[in-house]
């Protein structure tokens, strides 16, 4: 019988070529993969959106109205995000903080203060909350506050409410800093019900999504423009005027780049090419960052008569 033949080695030649082959298909497959993760994020991201929608509709069934984006209450107040705490099931957390200071909506400071009754390093406001943030951003579940101790980490908030265009219905204050539009839905001293916008709740912004900063200037960074913990909602001022927080005027296009102040953060995100919108119907719309300027400002108005296309 004959000895069996012995089979011969991948030349290096052969080798070379298998690994070049292998790369091609990971330079192939790894963006497709990539795709599919922010496809994945956006997805969760709009879910945030949709929940927040609902809550506060939940919220408008239960007192008749939205949320406020502010009240005549100094110092550094925490917002609409907490009063919404019982329809995403947080409840355990507003109660939790009634209990450290009652009816802490209005006496507690966290995002300042670490002292009582304010205990800005506690867990409640430490902890990152996921539904106030967006999984495609690259700044993560928290983000910085002003503590009597030094910085500190609190949950943050990627989503912010929408007070109207700067274009219409303007409070004028002492400082054009803390002038506020009372043309949207959720702003200083608001009381808006579904019956005051008539310009539809299908193409009515309610919330917009904030969650990336690429762009912004050193000065927007590090100012209270930029984005915040949800710990932090608003400031009045006894001049009348307002900081706006977690409720912002239009006068940006999506994804601006550059130096805006406080009150007017423009919307933008890590998703390629636009933001998440909550509409007040509930619905949750992808806005592109080129769209008709116009048609954004119409939406930022609740009842200015406007026809809003999609088309």
């Amino acid at each position: 019988m004959r000895p069996p033949k012995k089979r011969s080695a991948f030349t290096l030649v052969e080798l070379l070529v298998v690994i070049a082959i292998i790369g091609i298909l990971v330079g192939l497959l790894l963006p497709a993969v990539q795709a599919a993760r922010e496809a994945a994020r956006r997805m969760q991201c709009s879910n945030n959106m949709k929940q927040l929608g609902l809550a506060m509709h939940n919220y408008h069934d239960v007192h008749l109205k939205f949320p406020p984006g502010g009240l005549d209450v100094g110092g550094y107040r925490i917002g609409w995000p907490a009063r919404i705490f019982d329809f995403i099931e947080e409840g355990n957390r507003i109660d939790a903080m009634d209990g450290l200071s009652p009816n802490a909506l209005v006496t507690m400071q966290p995002y300042r203060f670490t002292t009582a009754p304010h205990y800005g390093d506690n867990q409640i406001f430490t902890d990152p909350m996921p539904s106030f943030a967006c999984p495609s951003s690259p700044l993560g579940g928290t983000a910085k506050a002003a503590g009597q101790i030094g910085s500190i980490d609190q949950g943050t908030l990627h989503y912010n409410a929408n007070a109207g265009s700067v274009n219409y219905d303007m409070v004028n204050t002492s400082s054009s800093s803390q002038d506020y539009s009372t043309s949207g839905v959720i702003y200083p001293k608001s009381k808006v019900k579904f019956a005051h916008i008539t310009d539809g709740t299908s193409s009515t912004i309610l919330v917009g999504e904030c969650s990336d900063r690429q762009g912004w200037t050193d000065s927007m960074l590090n100012s209270w423009g930029g984005i915040l913990p949800w710990t932090w909602g608003y400031y009045s001022y006894s001049s009348g005027g307002f900081l706006q927080m977690d409720n912002k005027n239009l006068q940006y296009p999506i994804n601006f780049e550059g130096t805006t102040s406080t009150n007017v953060t423009p919307y933008r995100s890590a998703h390629p090419g636009g933001a998440q919108f909550s509409l007040c119907d509930g619905s949750v719309r992808f806005l592109t960052e080129t769209m008709d300027y116009v048609v954004l400002d119409a939406m930022a108005t609740r009842a200015r008569g406007e026809v809003v296309s999609f088309e």
